[in-house]
């Protein structure tokens, strides 16, 4: 579920969007919209949204995480019989347009799994991003994991209820905020 909200420049809300992405679907149908201010969409909304959001081709990311994170260089930042959290920096060659110097990300390990439970992400302070058209002014990621299921050992597990993702922006001096929740693992659709 992805929240979409326009701001005043006092942070109050101006329009608000609830939208729907789901990979499993075909790339003509992976984004819904919702509700607009609080009411369902109605055909009209959604068709003026989802028509050109659907019409793009999906991004494709087939890196492992350790070619955007420096596992090498990870800090020790907390640990517990159970758990131990590293602090990890972003390798500066995968990003070339933002400050990952800016980004605080930490990863929660199970000790007796050695599976990563939790990722968090925060800002250390606002940046420039899209070539200065939009600057970031917080960030914050909360994503807990359940454990691996058995019948799919290559995966890390699914996403635990109250995980959240949000991000504070301005683009263009318009304020925006993002928030992401009810994280569900699908299996992603592929064009044959």
């Amino acid at each position: 579920m992805q929240q979409t909200r326009f701001l005043f420049d006092n942070g109050t809300v101006k329009e608000e969007r609830v939208e729907r992405y789901d990979p499993s679907l075909p790339d003509s149908r992976r984004w819904q919209l919702l509700q607009v201010n609080g009411r369902p969409a109605t055909a009209d909304q959604r068709k003026k949204w989802e028509s050109p959001k659907n019409a793009k081709p999906r991004k494709k990311a087939f890196k492992p995480p350790g070619e955007y994170l420096d596992l090498e260089g990870a800090t020790l930042v907390k640990e517990t019989p159970k758990e131990a959290t590293f602090e990890i920096a972003l390798k500066p060659d995968v990003a070339r347009l933002i400050a990952v110097e800016k980004i605080a990300v930490a990863l929660t390990i199970d000790k007796e799994t050695q599976s990563v439970t939790r990722i968090a992400a925060d800002l250390r302070q606002p940046m420039r991003v899209l070539l200065g058209v939009a600057r970031i002014t917080d960030l914050d990621v909360d994503v807990s994991l359940e454990p691996a299921d058995e019948d799919r050992p290559e995966t890390s597990g699914d996403v635990k209820t109250g995980s959240t993702a949000r991000v504070t922006l301005s683009k263009m001096g318009t304020p925006m905020e993002y928030i992401w929740s009810d994280f569900k693992r699908v299996t992603p659709h592929s064009a044959k």
